[in-house]
């Protein structure tokens, strides 16, 4: 049924053709279709992590604010909620077509459907309307549209409906550089106004998907622990990692983009984590075989008791995506790349240390597989099971039996089900222990 709509209404992702041919030892045609359908847009589940045990209080506050949405805990995770619409047939709908159009880029689209408003800075075209004018907002999903244009008429997707609040003239003639240009009134999928409702401490909870929750308990941090986080911006699983462990031990987390470490330390200080150490540092050379540093990187053998190690990926699983440019040469290059991180975790874990691999992707050759490499070329690793158990098992690749594919999760794309633990991002999660 969903398939349908999305082919009626227009809401299929549109990928680069290399994409599926990167994806022949994931999925068969079939598979793929419904992967795209489902990729177009977000999860119908949005999730809070909530922390310092206040699951109770923002359960409570979330139901009162959000009258038309369901809202419960999960049955699995203790600290998160699960927020949905009561009305299960508004998960796609046709919306009414306005004459005037504001066009926006890939970005901005999937901002608008997690239930952002347009912003001057992500209006790409616009018709020439008063203030106050119903628009329909529509993607640019071969990026083709020029800054500025009055009307255009490339290949185009409706993804929502809405109000101007300024002019074409006061957002290309430079009058106004920020604010809202659209108030949105109506989406193709409905999500919940957390942030315009919620009146909540900003560290008592975080928006976060349900397999980036699961990562955090399957690292499963213990008093006393020295923990590594090697590619940690935006800092999600990080915050998770710290808030389930409390300051009872050492967590330092790198990242090597500079103004992705300012976004890691805003986040780190909001949720009352800034205890966590951060460094800006390149983890490809975070390990020294001659370093004796407890501090700052690089580290030697057997510094860390766990490390998370949730590496640059080609980011397949990522929700909703409209329209994605990748070629067969770009996303191919990201198996060597994380086997390099992997290697290096696995030289800094201490004897009995835990090491967590995640990817925010759906591709085998990233997953799976990387995990199939790494017991073959590693001999002092153990699969173990990546408890709490939420998603699926892994998928078939050589070099993994039945039993060691129950120990990983894998979470599909493709799935667009009445579950928020299929309806959700791709992902993937494997652990992995160093025997002494």
């Amino acid at each position: 049924r969903i398939q349908i709509l999305f082919e009626r209404y227009q809401m299929s992702s549109s990928f680069h053709p290399d994409i599926q041919q990167y994806l022949t030892n994931t999925y068969n045609s079939s598979e793929y279709e419904n992967f795209l359908t489902a990729t177009a847009l977000p999860p119908k589940f949005t999730t809070l992590r909530c922390n310092h045990g206040s699951g109770n209080d923002i359960q409570l506050k979330v139901s009162q604010c959000l009258p038309d949405f369901n809202v419960r805990k999960h049955p699995t995770l203790p600290d998160t909620i699960v927020i949905s619409d009561k009305d299960v047939n508004r998960d796609c709908r046709e919306l009414p077509r306005h004459p005037g159009e504001v066009i926006v880029d890939v970005k901005v689209g999937k901002a608008v459907l997690r239930g952002a408003d347009v912003y001057v800075p992500g209006v790409k075209a616009m018709y020439p309307l008063p203030i106050g004018s119903d628009v329909s907002v529509m993607v640019d999903v071969r990026r083709s549209c020029k800054r500025g244009e009055k009307k255009f008429m490339g290949e185009r997707v409706h993804i929502a409906n809405g109000t101007t609040t300024v002019t074409r003239h006061e957002i290309f003639k430079n009058v106004t550089s920020r604010g809202v240009a659209v108030r949105v009134t109506d989406r193709a999928v409905r999500c919940p106004p957390l942030f315009d409702h919620l009146n909540l401490g900003r560290d008592t909870f975080f928006l976060q998907n349900i397999p980036s929750i699961v990562v955090g308990h399957v690292v499963d941090p213990r008093p006393g622990d020295r923990i590594l986080d090697m590619c940690a911006a935006p800092g999600g699983k990080t915050t998770h990692v710290a808030h389930l462990m409390g300051r009872t031990g050492t967590i330092i987390a790198l990242e090597k983009v500079p103004h992705k470490v300012d976004k890691l330390r805003r986040n780190l200080d909001i949720q009352n984590v800034g205890w966590v150490t951060c460094y800006t540092y390149d983890s490809t050379k975070c390990y020294s075989a001659t370093s004796m540093s407890l501090g700052a990187p690089p580290y030697g053998k057997d510094t860390f008791d766990r490390i998370l190690l949730d590496p640059p990926c080609s980011g397949l699983g990522q929700r909703p995506q409209l329209a994605n440019s990748s070629t067969i040469r770009e996303i191919a290059s990201y198996p060597k790349y994380q086997w390099g991180f992997l290697c290096d975790a696995v030289k800094m874990l201490k004897p009995g240390g835990v090491l967590v691999y995640s990817t925010c992707t759906v591709a085998v050759q990233e997953n799976e597989e990387m995990v199939a490499r790494a017991l073959a070329k590693h001999p002092e690793l153990r699969l173990v099971p990546a408890t709490p158990m939420v998603g699926q098992s892994g998928r078939r690749v050589t070099g993994l039996t039945d039993d060691q594919l129950k120990l990983v999760q894998r979470f599909d794309s493709c799935h667009y089900s009445e579950s928020e633990d299929e309806d959700t991002i791709g992902f993937f999660i494997a652990k992995f222990k160093k025997i002494d």
